[in-house]
């Protein structure tokens, strides 16, 4: 780094120029996913199959602050010939904000950060770090950068911008190795550059609340080793984060709290907790590439799920079907497909992408698995699927001769050299013709794939080649939030809800019937000069409505006043004692929590979810925590965590999520712990444990080891 900055520096430029006015693109494909995930509809945002649009990797986020505008990438793949566009959910239109890739918001400004690549002479590229200011529409090219620099995020002040040079480099064998080399830039119009030479790793997240980032780290990978590097702001203090023992899909919470586990249940360690630390089950629901779903760190979402922490609940909003069908000898290639899920601000949208077509492909489900060399298949149903043709189960291409309403026969699996994978029940199917583009976008590329696709599908059959790219969807998960109406001598005040920073303003209605045209923005005031039953509902910047607030019953005259915070004598919820403890009352969702007490001394806790079923359950003793357990909303028992007299988790239960409700639970991954250090596993009838800074299979060697995933 030290050879490398005094070039860096120079090159810093500073300017400022107006964002030019630019055609706006078609706006939102609005449809329904009838058969396909608990949403409330579905949003196309771009709809050209032949090129790669990417609303940025998982943990990253896409929604502006305030939720009004959303960014991604135009054909993402090509770092030089890439464009930055964004989404702007109250008009309902895109604009193309520049030549780019790596779009990133900072996290309280509507502030955009993405890099441009310039080519030099003899492959010299040069980075030009832009700075676009989206609501006055001012742009400025805060540092100019020798070589290909990876942005991370800002920090939770808007001060800095992480990030890292990326060079490539080859060694003896000729073999092109990538190193990093960290540095953070000031945002401001002089775009000060500080090396931090003591970073290790890539992908620069930091804390959205804070003073910490996480980089991900291949090192030695061995056990013990990081997965995850945690750094302070300016790059000091290093210390674990997560190991690769645990190692997993990772992200912030959307309140900084817990560093986010994805690849199974919704999992945290505390941000200020570096390993050997608790690593603590959050909610009774899978996911995968785990992300924040708004900013308040009640909800999380993964590939296809949606966690509400509060209750530790959880549904499956979506399957994206998004998937590349690959021959069989191929490696790791799945960012050309990931949907890569994140939230809005308040947690009512996720943002995805996907390479299918969700509005009119057709997709069912499979009824039982499938046997080797089985020659019929059972699912849900084959309406909309051709009476013969190919199916796609798990990246895998299966022919059928015939179908009926439910079963497809005449099988033929691994077609077109894709890689045979086990068929289980609930697995999605879709037919491969429906994943390939047309003639006609074939024709527009030119009979050419893309540098990724044919990397990745590489000299096996050339139809794998005509696979589609991926789209950039928003599927809404839930309504906002409803404000909330009360009278304080005589004046009348509209509270904003609890999730509020996607919040446009608010209608009013009077006796069931709106009287307001234009939404009341924060901070306006009415005169409410009729007597009656008044309630409110909150509208997002996208449109977005949610229910009414209870009534608010107005006798006389009052000015009502559209408050922008909570006040601070107003609360959410209030306590109600029982005679065997007490139970918290949220306004407008009702009971959410239940104590028991034995004289006086906390023994038990439920949290509920919205239909009043017991998710997370407590146990205490002497008025200390001795188990968490999760019950998900079929009754099927997800998991128990034990807690020894100091507060450390010491024994981590997972059970079989398949089990049927009531069924005695199926142990299928048991853990022991020793203040935050795992000591002990017994999975899938084998046992591990910590031998110095090996996991080893018991009575094996070190060759025989339990590896996570990334």
């Amino acid at each position: 780094m030290k050879r490398i900055l005094p070039f860096v520096a120079a090159l810093i430029i500073l300017t400022a120029v107006l964002l030019t006015p630019l055609a706006s693109l078609n706006g939102r494909d609005a449809f329904q996913t009838a058969g396909n995930g608990q949403n409330l509809g579905m949003w196309r945002i771009t709809n050209e199959p032949e090129t790669r649009h990417w609303a940025n990797y998982h943990n990253t986020r896409c929604f502006s602050p305030d939720g009004r505008y959303l960014c991604y990438a135009r054909n993402a793949e090509n770092k030089l010939n890439a464009e930055v566009f964004l989404y702007d959910t109250h008009k309902d239109e895109t604009r193309r904000a520049g030549s780019g890739a790596l779009p990133r918001w900072a996290h309280r400004n509507n502030w955009l950060f993405y890099r441009q690549l310039r080519q030099g002479g003899r492959d010299a590229l040069t980075s030009d770090i832009i700075w676009l200011d989206v609501d006055t529409g001012e742009r400025r090219v805060i540092a100019s950068l020798a070589g290909e620099i990876e942005l991370g995020e800002p920090d939770a002040d808007d001060q800095w911008l992480h990030g890292g040079t990326l060079m490539r480099q080859k060694d003896k064998d000729a073999k092109v190795t990538k190193e990093r080399a960290a540095l953070r830039i000031r945002i401001a119009d002089k775009g000060e550059v500080q090396p931090l030479p003591g970073v290790r790793g890539y992908q620069f997240m930091p804390n959205p609340r804070h003073p910490v980032f996480f980089t991900r780290w291949k090192g030695d990978r061995s056990d013990f080793t990081s997965s995850r590097l945690w750094y302070d702001l300016d790059g000091t203090n290093e210390r674990i984060g997560i190991p690769m023992l645990q190692n997993a899909h990772t992200s912030w919470l959307g309140d900084g709290e817990y560093h986010l586990m994805g690849n199974g249940l919704v999992r945290g360690r505390r941000w200020n907790e570096p390993f050997p630390s608790d690593l603590h089950i959050l909610a009774a629901v899978p996911v995968g590439d785990v992300s924040p779903c708004g900013d308040s760190g009640r909800y999380a979402t993964g590939d296809h799920t949606i966690a509400d922490l509060r209750s530790g609940d959880g549904w499956t909003f979506m399957h994206p079907l998004s998937q590349i069908c690959f021959p069989e000898e191929t490696g790791d290639a799945s960012t050309i497909y990931d949907a890569d899920p994140k939230g809005s601000p308040d947690g009512t949208k996720v943002a995805f992408v996907t390479n299918y077509d969700l509005k009119d492909g057709p997709l069912t489900f499979v009824n039982q698995d499938l046997a080797e060399g089985a020659d019929e298949l059972q699912v849900e149903s084959t309406a909309r699927f051709p009476d013969s043709g190919e199916l796609v189960i798990r990246g895998e291409i299966i022919a059928y001769q015939r179908k009926t309403a439910q079963s497809f026969t005449g099988l033929a699996r691994a077609q077109h050299d894709t890689a045979r994978s086990p068929v289980r029940r609930g697995a999605d199917v879709t037919p491969f013709a429906a994943r390939l583009l047309t003639d006609g976008q074939w024709q527009r590329l030119g009979g050419k794939a893309s540098d990724a696709m044919r990397t990745g599908v590489g000299g096996a059959d050339p139809i794998l080649l005509r696979q589609r790219q991926t789209q950039v969807h928003v599927a809404i998960v839930r309504l906002p939030d409803a404000p909330h109406l009360r009278l304080v001598q005589n004046k009348a005040e509209l509270i904003p809800a609890e999730e509020h920073r996607e919040t446009f303003g608010y209608h009013l209605l009077r006796d069931g019937k709106r009287i307001t045209t234009e939404p009341l923005r924060p901070g306006a005031r009415l005169e409410l000069d009729k007597p009656g039953d008044y309630q409110a509902l909150a509208v997002e910047w996208s449109g977005l409505e949610s229910k009414p607030s209870p009534v608010l019953k107005i006798m006389r005259a009052a000015t009502l006043t559209a408050l922008a915070d909570k006040p601070a004598d107003f609360s959410w919820t209030s306590e109600r004692k029982l005679a065997s403890g007490c139970e918290i009352i949220h306004l407008h969702d009702g009971v959410i929590q239940r104590e028991q007490h034995e004289r006086g001394v906390l023994t038990k806790r439920e949290d509920l979810n919205a239909q009043g079923k017991t998710i997370r359950e407590l146990t205490y003793r002497d008025g200390k925590l001795a188990r968490r357990q999760y019950t998900n909303r079929d009754g099927v028992l997800m998991s128990r965590e034990f807690f020894d007299a100091d507060g450390f988790i010491n024994e981590t239960i997972l059970y079989d999520r398949r089990s049927a409700p009531g069924a005695t639970p199926k142990e299928i991954d048991h853990w022991w712990f020793q203040r935050g250090m795992p000591v002990k596993q017994i999975k899938e009838g084998k046992t591990f444990s910590r031998v110095g800074d090996r996991w080893v299979s018991q009575g094996a060697d070190a060759s025989s080891k339990k590896k996570g995933k990334s």
